[in-house]
């Protein structure tokens, strides 16, 4: 599903405990097209979604609710500069809100309502979580809310639009065969890749580094010999660099150490950084994860693609109109 961006931060941390995505106020529904068209000059329609108009006052308030919530979550105080530099993000606010009026209206469509439980569980919530001292009507303001009403509204308007993607998430569930070609499909996705764990010494000249690399071979300690003589930052660690996959490591690197037998000391191998002794101390094969301890993961991927593609076109044919230049200050 496309991320409802400004939706997500929209309630503040004493609000944040809400399970529902929020959502803004229920939009005004215009007598005729030629009305919701109509620029009232005082409060001018700013989004129409078909025959559903929102005026600017409909929106304020609520990119002020999520101007505050932004400000909040940045451990900041709101504040008229805050306010004037998110601004311009407005019209990506009214795209945002615009897909929500799409979901509100499929849920119409639907004769959804509002779970009164979920509201009352998530108004609750919000209640309880006001520090002990604090004034409830207080934090509404400083959220944004000029009432409980606008808050519940937004519970509500979250919880018809959660109704309406667990709807499409339930609708584009997938067939255990469909399970099984995205698998197949997607199978590098699922395939650890093959890997390769190396110890190393670094240094600038050839001779010595021909002479490590005999020391090493004849029994003297590989990490011992890091230490005394690496020239990079592995030294401290035994020269060890860990793990890593092909293409990781400079192309004469990478040859020396696919060829070198596991356990087995190796070089000197140039390189544009020097000449290197080389331990390859682990070798691991590519290995596919069964479908079964991916099954979950698979079901997740399939089903988010429908359901997204579904959304899209529900989006792409509900013909959002914003005027942005309707809007003072941008």
């Amino acid at each position: 599903m496309p991320a409802l961006i400004l939706l997500t931060v929209l309630a503040p941390p004493a609000l944040a405990q809400d399970d529902a995505a929020p959502a803004a106020a229920p939009p005004s529904a215009a007598p005729s097209a030629t009305a919701a068209a109509a620029i009232n000059d005082a409060d001018p329609v700013v989004l129409q979604v078909g025959s559903l108009v929102e005026r600017l006052s409909d929106i304020e308030w609520r990119f002020e609710v999520a101007i505050r919530s932004y400000a909040a979550g940045q451990g900041v105080a709101y504040s008229d500069e805050i306010a004037a530099q998110m601004r311009p993000l407005l019209p990506t606010y009214l795209e945002q809100r615009g897909t929500e009026l799409v979901l509100l209206r499929e849920a119409s469509k639907r004769g959804f309502e509002p779970s009164q439980e979920n509201v009352d569980v998530s108004l609750e919530r919000i209640r309880s979580s006001v520090p002990a001292g604090q004034d409830y009507e207080a934090m509404l303001a400083n959220a944004g809310f000029r009432s409980e009403e606008m808050l519940l509204t937004l519970i509500k308007e979250g919880d018809l639009i959660s109704q309406v993607i667990e709807v499409f998430n339930e609708d584009a569930r997938p067939s255990e065969e469909a399970l099984r070609v995205r698998y197949l499909a997607d199978i590098e996705r699922y395939t650890e890749p093959e890997t390769f764990c190396a110890r190393h010494i670094l240094v600038t000249d050839e001779a010595l580094a021909s002479d490590i690399v005999a020391r090493a071979q004849a029994g003297e300690d590989f990490a011992a010999l890091a230490a005394e003589f690496g020239t990079d930052g592995t030294a401290a660690v035994g020269g060890d660099l860990g793990c890593f996959g092909r293409g990781a490591m400079v192309a004469e690197f990478e040859d020396a150490v696919v060829a070198v037998e596991i356990g087995q000391v190796s070089g000197p191998v140039q390189t544009q950084f020097g000449y290197h002794a080389l331990l390859v101390y682990e070798h691991h094969e590519p290995t596919v994860m069964p479908f079964d301890d991916v099954r979950d993961e698979v079901r997740n991927s399939v089903t988010a693609a429908v359901a997204d593609a579904r959304l899209r076109g529900l989006i792409r044919g509900s013909a959002i109109v914003t005027y942005p230049e309707r809007v003072p200050g941008l």
